[in-house]
């Protein structure tokens, strides 16, 4: 028999609870149920008892980090399993659910965001129950818990090594989840004995799960309300109070502006340089900005009213909610655990707060247009016409790392489905505001609003027409290398990488990963019809007709932006990349696409026979490095004379050795290699990281339920990038530099399903195996060190599981 430690349910569960009590950390809670005010829980309050290990910040000091480094990974977003949120206490006492709004349904669900109901109580009217009981005899409580119940199944199947086949099923259908509140924790269990937490990963330790029996057996506390003041206290108050009177100003442009940027960045989590290490959101609130004045004696008085944040389900819903006469933009901190998924960070400063106010406030509004910010419309187009056409796109391209964030780290983490809009790894260019055809003409002759932002295959060819007939008015031999924006050769946002990972996106800024496939250059009309059709205006509670609708409209707009780029290509090779971007069925559905053919523009003229290498190298010295980044060379063209089998004695060794594998078409290992592989490579003391991204190549991105039909898996490629890329890591590998020539050399020799299994087995870090938490938490250190502040905790929902068949 396998080595291994194991327990039954009952021993455990009298084990822990007898240490909890012999321990004297038995506690009664003070009140039945923790008060709710509207949008913010209220800390639960307890008596105060000396010498408790549970008081004060508890929750805090000790529950908290194991559901960050444990529960997270999986239980971290709106579409977590089960609804189960464990990112704070509040989504731990919302409990579980089993319907999820992200699912396919033929009719639109209301959407379950963690803050939209004013009580526990409510929630439970939509269906929740509790994971953590908190009533009844102390004793007992552990056991009547489904939280502890289920890290006790995980105490007993899941020692390592352990079984994973009795795990994939559930992964062929995931949204279908089977919550433990539907039929009771005893039933579900006798059901599913291997389904206990962490799903599918190493136990708790010990120690863990005593910590866990004690506070559950003391009731569950939260944080107490003194702890929760610490931590929402600003560290700078006088910082935030400066963007809350930019964001609140008595001018007449004020409120539209701040609409505009409300709109164009509700999601974001924002950063302060002059704030450090704290995050925040931006919000509409019932309650005043803050004030910071200094008194007589030069003391600094803060003036605060907390955040009541008004709720809607869209950002540009009317505000004006019953009981609600006045309005005001605040920031409101963020003390929840950060998920590296969903997190995308504006990072502003006083320098942004000043450049903002040139680019909205030292200009003119546009004559005879509304300064209202009227609720009646929800087009972006009407609604935002007196703010100069020039700052809104600006806004845009200057932010381009944010808005586009928006769109592929939104609530809803998970969706294969919806990422097939797009291929899996291209680069973004954006015109030039200055020259841009939809902002030196902003109505491009249309008839009405409503053409902008009509999704029908009909209404698209409407404004196709008329942006096309402004764009030969405007460049009539077509666009040139100074139309597209280089950033002023200092921001990078102007160069974009865009990397599908099958389940989710990722977005880097600059000129990452080697020459890909295919390249988009956006307008500013095209940038925000993107946005607003895949973040403003989308329901994920949607009906499955209004999700089919976004997808098939971000198709369009995907073949709009290819071809946009193409009228920089020579126009005799034009159609033969349009032709080799999309193949097969994908052609056919294009032809209502108008396409830059010879009549429109000459293109740029290049050198050599390859038009696009002619083309880029033309962007590249007008952007200079300073824009793209230094010269990749993991992901080089010109691959150095090594071998594969030569020993790799350092990391410079290692690097030239990897770059031969990487971008090359035809390698038989690429469709094996799982989307995400990070890679902490080991030389005596020293420690690099890299990961790898698979780049897998489909012959079209048209039909939406046809993409294992259009895959050219001998067209797929390897990326790889320093750092940490991406946020679901499939793979993790852990290597010594004396075995790092072995580990290349035998991957690129794996052609069968058999050979690729071997050598994930031999050196990966598997998900079953003791070394799986301590390799995770070490990169979770790592990338909390090195990349703030945009770091957070990973997703491992689909670890050494994902590998294009789920």
């Amino acid at each position: 028999m396998k080595n291994r430690v194991r327990y039954s349910a009952g021993v455990l569960l009298f084990l822990l609870a007898a240490g909890a009590i012999v321990g004297g950390i038995v506690w009664q809670q003070a009140s039945k149920q923790a008060d709710w005010q509207p949008f913010v829980l209220k800390p639960t309050t307890y008596p105060e008892t000396t010498g408790s290990e549970l008081a004060g910040s508890y929750y805090l000091d000790k529950i908290q980090p194991i559901f960050n480094r444990r529960c997270i990974v999986c239980h971290g977003c709106l579409d977590s399993p089960c609804l189960l949120k464990l990112t704070c206490y509040e989504g731990l006492l919302r409990g579980a659910r089993k319907v999820n709004p992200d699912a396919t349904h033929l009719f639109a669900e209301k959407p379950v965001r963690l803050f939209d109901q004013p009580s526990v109580t409510a929630w439970r009217e939509q269906g929740f129950c509790n994971v953590v009981e908190q009533q009844g005899p102390p004793e007992e409580r552990p056991a009547k818990s489904i939280l502890f119940r289920m890290l006790v199944a995980g105490t007993e199947h899941n020692q390592p090594p352990f079984e994973l086949q009795s795990l994939e099923p559930i992964y062929h259908s995931v949204n279908k989840h089977i919550c433990p509140c539907e039929q009771g924790i005893d039933a579900y269990l006798k059901q599913r004995p291997t389904a206990g937490m962490p799903f599918g990963m190493p136990a708790l330790t010990v120690d863990e799960n005593q910590l866990f029996s004690a506070w559950i057996t003391a009731g569950s506390p939260g944080p107490t309300a003194e702890v929760m003041a610490q931590v929402q206290q600003l560290k700078q108050p006088e910082v935030i109070a400066r963007w809350e009177a930019f964001l609140n100003q008595d001018v007449p442009l004020s409120p539209l502006v701040s609409r505009f940027i409300f709109e164009h960045a509700f999601l974001a989590t924002l950063h302060f340089e002059e704030s450090p290490g704290e995050y925040f959101r931006l919000v509409r609130s019932t309650t005043p900005p803050i004030q910071v004045k200094n008194d007589a004696d030069g003391k600094q008085v803060v003036t605060a009213s907390p955040v009541h944040e008004i709720k809607t389900a869209r950002p540009y819903n009317n505000p004006y909610l019953k009981g609600v006469d006045k309005f005001y933009y605040r920031l409101k901190k963020v003390t929840e655990s950060r998920v590296q998924k969903s997190l995308f960070v504006w990072q502003l400063s006083d320098d942004k707060l000043k450049h903002l106010d040139e680019l909205f406030f030292q200009v003119e509004s546009v004559a005879g247009k509304s300064l209202e910010p009227g609720y009646s419309s929800q087009n972006p187009f009407e609604v935002f016409q007196a703010i100069p056409a020039r700052s809104r796109a600006q806004f845009l391209v200057e932010n381009s790392h944010l808005i586009v964030s928006g769109m592929i780290r939104g609530p809803v983490c998970v969706g294969n489905l919806a990422t097939y809009a797009i291929k899996d790894n291209f680069w973004v260019f954006f015109v030039d505001p200055e020259h841009d055809p939809s902002v030196l003409k902003p109505e491009l002759g249309l008839q009405s609003w409503e053409d902008f932002m009509n999704y029908g295959l009909e209404g698209n060819a409407v404004y196709n027409d008329a942006y096309f007939k402004v764009l030969d008015q405007y460049k009539p031999t077509g666009y040139e290398i100074n139309d597209v924006w280089d950033g002023n050769q200092q921001n990078s946002n102007a160069w974009l990488t865009i990397l599908r990972n099958e389940t989710n996106a990722t977005v880097l800024r600059g000129r990452q990963g080697g020459i890909p496939p295919t390249f988009w250059l956006i307008d500013y009309s095209g940038f925000e019809r993107l946005y607003y059709s895949l973040v403003v205006n989308y329901e994920y509670y949607g009906s499955v007709a209004q999700k089919l609708d976004t997808w098939e409209f971000m198709s369009r707009l995907r073949q709009e932006f290819e071809d946009n780029f193409l009228r920089l290509l020579p126009v005799d090779a034009r159609k033969k990349y349009r032709d080799l971007w999309t193949r097969g069925i994908g052609q056919e559905l294009l032809f209502r696409m108008p396409f830059p053919g010879e009549n429109v523009g000459e293109g740029l003229e290049v050198e050599g026979t390859d038009p696009i290498s002619g083309v880029l190298s033309q962007i590249q010295r007008q952007f200079t490095e300073a824009v793209s980044g230094p010269r990749d060379l993991l992901n080089t063209g010109n691959k150095p004379d090594v071998k594969l089998t030569d020993p790799v004695k350092n990391f410079a060794d290692w690097e030239a050795a990897l770059s031969t594998l990487t971008m090359r078409t035809q390698l038989k290992f690429t469709p094996f290699l799982p989307s995400n592989t990070f890679i902490r490579l080991t030389k005596g003391e020293e420690h690099r990281v890299y990961s790898l991204v698979a780049n897998r190549s489909y012959a079209f991105n048209n039909v939406v339920f046809d993409e294992n039909g259009a895959r050219q898996p001998e067209l797929d490629t390897m990326s790889a990038y320093h750092g940490l890329v991406g946020d679901f890591p499939n793979l993790i590998i852990d290597l010594k530099i004396e075995d790092a020539s072995a580990c290349l050399t035998e991957l690129n020799a794996i052609s069968t399903t058999e050979e690729w299994t071997a050598w994930k087995n031999k050196f990966g870090t598997l998900r079953n195996s003791v070394a799986f938490w301590p390799m995770l938490d070490w990169l979770t250190d790592w990338n909390f060190q090195n990349r703030q502040p945009d770091a957070g905790y990973f997703d491992l929902k689909y670890y050494m599981l994902l590998e294009s068949k789920y």
